[in-house]
């Protein structure tokens, strides 16, 4: 067969410099797929410490004070094992904006979806991978010794049995709020 014409090319190293574009995007890739599994596994830990501080904050102590400190103190102890994964995690309480209405926690919390070397950051702000989510779990709040109190102080007020801020009140609290 003639040649018309083609000048065969040098193609040495085409294949070496195809195979480094080829594995960088795999890697790429890789890594991307692997903090993002990092991310969901951080938020189901999370979501599950959010509903353990509701179930805390639910059950009964002796006033909301209480209610609220115990929650934190358990949501802490479960986001303590993260603290190279999740950033500025908070937690705060929603109350009941309509009576009977279910109060709850809702936490929220930073993720850095893939790690940027600093190069890429500018003015030590965070990096524009980070992620800012929030964890809501909505169990309600049983009420405290003192807000039964209150209640049976108000109910003895209002029926007339003039027992206000005596032992009686406490032996109704034991048959409940």
């Amino acid at each position: 067969m003639k040649n018309r014409g083609y000048k065969k090319l040098n193609e040495k190293g085409q294949s070496a410099i195809e195979f480094i574009v080829v594995v960088v995007v795999v890697f790429f890739f890789l890594l991307f797929y692997l903090s993002f599994s990092i991310t969901l596994i951080a938020s189901e830990y999370v979501d599950y410490a959010t509903f353990m501080a509701a179930r805390t904050y639910k059950s009964g102590n002796i006033d909301r004070d209480s209610q609220e400190e115990a929650a934190r103190r358990v949501f802490n102890q479960y986001i303590a094992p993260l603290d190279s994964v999740i950033r500025s995690p908070t937690i705060t309480f929603s109350p009941a904006n309509v009576p009977n209405q279910t109060e709850g926690v809702t936490a929220q919390y930073q993720v850095d979806l893939f790690y940027l070397p600093p190069v890429f950051i500018k003015d030590g702000s965070a990096p524009p991978s980070r992620l800012t989510l929030s964890s809501q779990s909505l169990l309600g709040r049983d009420p405290s010794l003192t807000d039964c109190l209150s209640f049976f102080q108000r109910y003895s007020n209002q029926m007339g049995l003039n027992i206000g801020n005596t032992f009686l009140i406490n032996l109704m609290d034991d048959n409940g709020c």
